[in-house]
């Protein structure tokens, strides 16, 4: 909870460029000399690149990135269909050359 109210506090100053910043033991949120591209730690935005961040952006990203298509859906609709209906036709084939 620390770490949050001290990001709130240094999200809430003025700052002119994404930061790369990390939590030290003490549950401090300290700035890192790494750049944004190789940040693995939490990252620092400043108020401009926050409010071009909307939600309707990223659901979007992540609709295109995990929609399940109808020519998808289809397609494993067709693959299910044929193999049903294949293992449905050699069962049964089996069942009656067991039978003679």
């Amino acid at each position: 909870m620390k770490s949050f109210i001290a990001l709130v506090l240094l999200f809430s100053l003025n700052v002119n460029a994404a930061q790369c910043v990390y939590v030290d033991g003490a549950g401090t949120v300290k700035s890192s000399a790494t750049p944004i591209e190789l940040c693995n730690d939490l990252v620092l935005v400043s108020k401009v690149e926050y409010e071009s961040m909307n939600v309707n952006t990223v659901v979007a990203t992540l609709i295109d990135l995990f929609e399940f298509s109808v020519e998808d859906f289809a397609y494993f609709n067709a693959v299910c269909l044929i193999g049903f209906i294949t293992g449905h036709s050699i069962g049964r084939v089996t069942r009656l050359l067991g039978k003679t």
